[in-house]
C-alpha cells in the first residue's frame, strides 16, 4: 500500500489521489471543500495542518460544532501528527476564563467549538492576529449570525494573511445557499470531489439504502379521525375568515404565516385577529399532537400530551384551553394505559434484531427527530436479545428534563466507540461527524427535509465498508412529504455543485503558496515519489480502468441489443446535445476540473 510521507506525519497513511489533489488546492490558497461523507475531508485538513507546522505558522485554530467532534479532533491529530501533546489543546466552554487564556498562549494546535473563539475574541481575552491557519469542519453551519460564521468574520479582519479551510459534505441544497456560504467565508476557490470522479470511485463503500413504507394500523386511524375532523374545522374557520392559506396541505409555515396575519389584524384594531389568534395556537399544538401519532407514535403523542400539563400547572393559559377541548380529553382518556399501535416501534426491533443476528460485533446507530421517541425506542429495544442500547441527545433542558452533559456525550460516544454498546439512539447531535467507523446500519426513524441533515445521517455507515440505510416513512403523512423534499434538494445540490465553474479566475486572489506539494512524497516498499508526481499516475491508472469498465459494460449492452429487434439504431437515438429534430450529433465532452477556480473558462 502507497503510504504518505511528510515530516510532520507519522507512518503508515494511506495515499490517495483525490486527498493529495485537495490537499494541493487547500494549500494554495483559502479554500471551501466539498467531499461526501467518508472519504477523509479529515485527512486533508491533517495535511494541511503539517504544511502549516512545516512553514512556520505560529498557531493553528480547528473549530468543531460540539464538544464531541473537538475531543474527537484532538485524539485523531495525536494519532496522525508527529507533535507533542502538550501542543495539541482542546477549548471550550468548560474551561474556565483564566484557564482558556493559559490554553490560547501555550498551545500550538487550539481545537475549540466556535462559540468560544468568538465570545473570547469579542470580550478581548484572545486575539486572532497570529493564527496562521484556521480549519473549519461541518463549514455548512457559516451562515447567518451562527458563530461559526462570526469567527471567520473575525479572522479575516484580524489576521495579517489568513489561510482558511473550510470542509463539509454538504454546503447546501441551492446554488444561492452554495454561493452565500462562499462569500461568509470568503475563500477563494471551492473544490469539489465527487463520489463518481475516477479518482474517488476505487474508495467508495456499498452503501445500501432502503425506504421501509409502513401503513398506520385501524387503531391509530381511529384515534385520528376525531382529531382530524376538529382540526379541519378549526382550519375552515381560519380559512374562511382570511388568515390561513386555501391549501390540502397543512405545514408548520402555513401556520407561522397564519399567525403573523392575526397579528398584524390586532396591531390594526380588528377584532376578528384575537379570535384567530387563539384559533391558530390551538391549530399549532392540534398539529403537533397529530404528527407524532402519525409519525412517532401514540406512546410520543402522550407525552406531548404530559409536558402539556407541565406547562398548565406553570399557568400557561393557552394550553390550559386547549387540553380543555372536548376532543382532546376525550382522546387523553381513549389512551390512558394503551399500548403502543404505531407499526414504527416493531419494525425498528424487527431490524435491530436481524441485524445483530447476523452481526453480533457490529454496531447500530439510530436518528429521531424527537427525544420522547428517543427514550422510547431505547427501552424498546433494550428488550431484544444481544443489544446494548442508549441514548445520545444534545445538552438544552426541555421543560423539567435534563439534556446530557458534555462529559456525558464524550463518555457515551467512547463506550460507542469501544463497542461497550452496539446501538446508539441519537437525536440530531449525533448527526455530524461521529467517528464510527464500524456502525453498519443506520436507521431513520423518520426522514428530515434538509439534504444537508440527510447526508449527514447517512454519512455514519458506509466509511470503511459496505453499509445500509433504513429509512421509516409512514404512508400519507408528513413522512412521504418531507421524504421527497429530501431527495429533490439533494439531487439539486449535486447538480449545482456540478455547474459551478464560472468562479474566482485564477490570479484575481494572492496565492498563499504554489500548490507543488515538495515536502509530500509517496512510499512503497523502496520507492519514494514526489507526491504529485504519484497523483498524476493515478489519474492515468483509474482513467484506464475507468474505461475499461465502461468498455465491457458497452459490449454487455451491444450483446443485448443484437438479440432485441425492437431497440432502435444508435444513429435514430436522440443525443442528450441534440438541439433539433434535425441534430445527431455525438454528445459533446464537458470535463470539468473539481477545482473551481475558473480555469479553461471561455467568458463572454
Amino acid at each position: 500500500m502507497p503510504v504518505l510521507s511528510h515530516p510532520f506525519l507519522r507512518d503508515g497513511i494511506e495515499a490517495r489521489g483525490y486527498q493529495i489533489a485537495a490537499t494541493q488546492a487547500c494549500i494554495r490558497c483559502s479554500t471551501l471543500l466539498v467531499m461526501p461523507t467518508g472519504f477523509g475531508k479529515t485527512a486533508v485538513q491533517w495535511n494541511c495542518i503539517a504544511d502549516a507546522l512545516d512553514s512556520g505558522v505560529e498557531k493553528i485554530v480547528i473549530t468543531a460544532p460540539t464538544v464531541g467532534l473537538v475531543e474527537q479532533q484532538r485524539r485523531m491529530i495525536l494519532e496522525r501528527l508527529r507533535i507533542d501533546a502538550e501542543c495539541v489543546r482542546t477549548y471550550t466552554g468548560s474551561d474556565r476564563p483564566a484557564k482558556r487564556g493559559v490554553i490560547w498562549n501555550e498551545g500550538t494546535i487550539i481545537i475549540a467549538t466556535p462559540q468560544v473563539i468568538r465570545n473570547d475574541v469579542d470580550s478581548g481575552l484572545i486575539h486572532l492576529n497570529n493564527v496562521g491557519l484556521l480549519i473549519i469542519d461541518e463549514a455548512h453551519h457559516a451562515k447567518g449570525n451562527h458563530a461559526t460564521a462570526q469567527v471567520a468574520d473575525r479572522y479575516r479582519s484580524q489576521a495579517s494573511e489568513p489561510w482558511l479551510v473550510a470542509a463539509t459534505a454538504s454546503p447546501g441544497s441551492t446554488q444561492n445557499a452554495i454561493r452565500q456560504l462562499w462569500d461568509r467565508l470568503n475563500v477563494n476557490r471551492i473544490f469539489v470531489a465527487k463520489r463518481e470522479d475516477d479518482l474517488l470511485k476505487p474508495y467508495a463503500v456499498d452503501m445500501n439504502i432502503a425506504t421501509i413504507r409502513v401503513m398506520l394500523d385501524a387503531k391509530t386511524l381511529a384515534l385520528l379521525e376525531p382529531l382530524e375532523a376538529h382540526q379541519f374545522e378549526e382550519t375552515d374557520a381560519l380559512k374562511r375568515q382570511g388568515f390561513l392559506a386555501p391549501t390540502g396541505h397543512l405545514t408548520a409555515g402555513l401556520i407561522e404565516e397564519a399567525a403573523q396575519r392575526a397579528s398584524i389584524a390586532i396591531s390594526r384594531n380588528d377584532p376578528r385577529g384575537y379570535d384567530a389568534a387563539r384559533r391558530i395556537s390551538d391549530v399549532r399544538r392540534m398539529h403537533m399532537l397529530l404528527d407524532l401519532l402519525k409519525t412517532q407514535g401514540l406512546r410520543s403523542a402522550r407525552s406531548y400530551l404530559e409536558r402539556a400539563d407541565e406547562q398548565l400547572r406553570e399557568g400557561e393559559r393557552s394550553t390550559s384551553r386547549f387540553l380543555k377541548k372536548q376532543v382532546v380529553h376525550n382522546f387523553r382518556q381513549t389512551v390512558q394505559g394503551m399500548d403502543e399501535c404505531h407499526p414504527k416501534p416493531a419494525y425498528v426491533r424487527q431490524l435491530v434484531q436481524e441485524h445483530l443476528e447476523k452481526h453480533p460485533d457490529e454496531r447500530i446507530l439510530i436518528f429521531s427527530e424527537y427525544r420522547d421517541t428517543v427514550d422510547h425506542l431505547v427501552d424498546d429495544l433494550n428488550q431484544v436479545p444481544n443489544a446494548v442500547v442508549d441514548r445520545f441527545i444534545g445538552q438544552s433542558k426541555r421543560g423539567k428534563r435534563e439534556g446530557m452533559s458534555q462529559k456525558q456525550q464524550l463518555e457515551q460516544l467512547e463506550r460507542f466507540r469501544n463497542g461497550e454498546m452496539n446501538v446508539l439512539v441519537a437525536t440530531s447531535v449525533g448527526e455530524e461527524g461521529l467517528d464510527v467507523p464500524s456502525a453498519s446500519m443506520v436507521l431513520f426513524y423518520e426522514p428530515v427535509s434538509s439534504a444537508i441533515r440527510t447526508i449527514q445521517r447517512r454519512g455514519r455507515t458506509a466509511r470503511e465498508r459496505s453499509g445500509s440505510v433504513h429509512v421509516l416513512v409512514a404512508n400519507d403523512t408528513r413522512d412521504v412529504h418531507v421524504l421527497h423534499a429530501s431527495r429533490n434538494r439533494e439531487k439539486r445540490m449535486h447538480s449545482v455543485l456540478g455547474r459551478m465553474r464560472l468562479e474566482t479566475p485564477l490570479g484575481s486572489y494572492k496565492v498563499r503558496k504554489e500548490g507543488k506539494l515538495l515536502e509530500f512524497s509517496i512510499v512503497e516498499g523502496e520507492t519514494n515519489q514526489p507526491a504529485l508526481e504519484f497523483l498524476e499516475q493515478e489519474k492515468v491508472r483509474l482513467k484506464s480502468i475507468e474505461k475499461e469498465s465502461q468498455n465491457k459494460s458497452e459490449a454487455n449492452s451491444n450483446k443485448k441489443q443484437k438479440g432485441n429487434s425492437t431497440i432502435a439504431p444508435t444513429l435514430h437515438t436522440r443525443s442528450r446535445s441534440q438541439k433539433s429534430l434535425f441534430d445527431f450529433g455525438e454528445d459533446s465532452n464537458d470535463p470539468w476540473d473539481p477545482v473551481l477556480d475558473g480555469r479553461g473558462i471561455n467568458r463572454q
